[in-house]
């Protein structure tokens, strides 16, 4: 994943005003998919295809790949996705389906299918799926070499994590894929490990590949297992020398970042048989070569670069000279990336792409925008002025938002103050920009806690139910509406949700957990105390709100 440094960000805002518009001409293109022919490294395909069967990856939510903010990081490019509604959504290398099964979950109205090559993962997946009772999402185990024009388009592809990690005719493969079975107004989605900054982990790689010489025989759980422990006498070493730490200091740091990753995450990352970054340049002129074309980058500070100190933006304008890939392949150079999340789409859309960094007022007004979970990085400290202050305070909420909802509050809450309308869209476009806030087609309503009207709908609980009673964890993640991991959802909370799948009263469940449920928790200093049932509840209940789960009897 892309770890670069966002502090100084703070230090680098820069603002504009500037709207353009669209142009909406369309363009055809031709273009033949990949050979299907054995490929020369089939011997390693299918040692990839025993390596996921044998050591199982857990299938997790990725919040980058949430169908609501890629449409409306999509509108932001210029395009016109297909809203959720309806939606026909497909994931390659979906493993248990992690990444959909959530999705599937808040949007009963849109349809999901998962393919993966190994036929374990797809069965763990296909289990959780019956005993959750989804019925709009299906996992198949395939090769995705077997796709063709028959399997019908999709509105959404999803490629997560994959990309880097498959021979090249694969990849090809995939990007075709991208093109072939993409609706006319879709969006395709692959992430895949990038140069130059991957050259730095390569290290990792080599390292590891070297040490496991004479352990090829054994799993790659136990490989994973050795070589982690190579690193760990070599970071150790390292240590000692201080010339090695003046000369390595950011290979020590990486040799950590990876012993304190999860096994299964570092054997199939650095121990695979491919692992292969390429640059965004390269990149984009594959996905070309296959008939796509780029978009831009899922997070939009890898395409949008005006809000960099006005020198460097020069600068960067003066080496790409116009040219959109050179601006984004330059940007990786100075800022050392290593992961990206590139959007595809159709040759149609190609003219409609805005690739001057602008955006219309009106397709802001749109949007719906929230500070996500993991944002720590907090506001800059000069945020004092009355509009910005209110944008913090919205922010800190982490619920969703739409520019409406700022300007009612100004008028409700501040009747005197003169802003600036402009001022308070470019906040929210760099805001957006740096990642400090996500942005949202449409806005999932969190419902309330209301005695004798909300319930919980059955796919709620037996989606929870089968993670945590079913043991479901160990395969897949819990993820919200937003596509965003929950790691704290437990069986206390799925206690206090089953007792909430008909409408009843706060003292009514208060009275049940007080005969049925005791709740303990360790101070600081180790000691236990029980936690009372009307603080419990109230918590099970503002978690299940922020989960989304309510329903209101009518």
């Amino acid at each position: 994943m892309d770890t670069q440094p966002k502090e100084a960000h703070k230090d680098m805002y820069k603002e504009t005003t500037e709207d353009i518009l669209k142009s909406n001409s369309s363009e055809g293109q031709a273009i033949s998919p990949p050979p299907h022919q054995p490929s020369t490294d089939q011997a390693g395909i299918e040692a990839l295809k025993d390596s996921y069967d044998d050591f199982l990856y857990v299938s997790k939510a990725f919040a980058s790949c949430s169908i609501n903010s890629l449409i409306a990081t999509a509108r932001i490019y210029g395009l016109d996705p297909a809203p959720i509604k309806g939606a026909r959504v497909l994931e390659l290398g979906s493993s248990c389906g992690g990444n959909i099964i959530p999705q599937a979950l808040y949007y009963p109205e849109a349809t999901f299918t998962g393919i993966d090559l190994s036929s374990v993962q797809i069965k763990h997946g296909n289990e959780l799926i019956d005993s959750m009772g989804l019925t709009n999402v299906t996992l198949l185990e395939k090769d995705i070499m077997d796709i063709d024009d028959d399997f019908g388009t999709f509105d959404y592809i999803l490629v997560h994590g994959i990309w880097s990690w498959v021979p090249d005719i694969v990849k090809d493969k995939i990007l075709s894929i991208c093109n072939r079975n993409l609706s006319d107004r879709g969006i395709a989605y692959v992430s895949y490990n990038t140069y130059p900054g991957w050259k730095r982990l390569e290290q990792m790689r080599d390292i590891m590949l070297y040490s496991e010489k004479q352990l090829k025989s054994q799993s790659l759980q136990e490989r994973t297992v050795y070589t982690k422990n190579v690193l760990k006498l070599l970071g150790e070493t390292m240590n000692m020398d201080q010339r090695s730490q003046e000369r390595s200091g950011y290979k020590i740091a990486n040799i950590n970042t990876v012993l304190d990753s999860n096994d299964y995450y570092v054997g199939h990352e650095y121990l695979e048989t491919f692992n292969d970054p390429v640059y965004v340049s390269e990149f984009i002129d594959r996905a070309e070569q296959q008939g796509c074309v780029y978009i831009g980058d899922e997070s939009l500070e890898k395409s949008f670069i005006t809000w960099l100190n006005d020198k460097v933006v020069d600068n960067i304008k003066a080496l790409a000279n116009g040219n959109h890939k050179d601006k984004e392949q330059y940007y990786d150079f100075v800022y050392d990336t290593q992961f990206r999340m590139a959007l595809l789409t159709k040759p149609c859309n190609r003219d409609k792409i805005v690739r001057d960094e602008t955006v219309q007022k009106d397709i802001l007004d749109t949007l719906y925008f929230a500070a996500p979970f993991e944002d720590s990085l907090g506001m800059p400290s000069d945020w004092t002025d009355t509009l910005r202050i209110t944008l913090k305070q919205f922010m800190r909420t982490f619920q969703q938002f739409n520019v409406q909802d700022i300007v009612d509050y100004m008028a409700e809450n501040h009747p005197n103050e003169e802003y600036s309308k402009d001022r308070l869209y470019v906040q929210l476009f760099l805001l957006t920009i740096l990642g400090h806030l996500r942005s949202y087609a449409e806005k999932y309503e969190k419902l309330l806690f209301v005695e004798n009207v909300s319930y919980i709908p059955e796919r709620f609980i037996r989606y929870v139910s089968t993670l945590i009673e079913g043991n479901g964890k160990q395969y897949m993640s819990l993820g919200n509406m937003f596509n965003q991991e929950d790691p704290t959802v437990d069986q206390g909370l799925l206690y206090v949700m089953k007792q909430m799948a008909q409408p009843t009263t706060r003292d009514e469940l208060i009275k049940i957990l007080d005969e049925t449920l005791t709740i303990t928790r360790t101070k600081a200093d180790g000691e236990t105390f029980t936690v009372p049932s009307e603080q419990y509840l109230d918590e099970s209940i503002k978690h299940i709100v922020e989960l989304g789960y309510f329903r209101h009897q009518a």
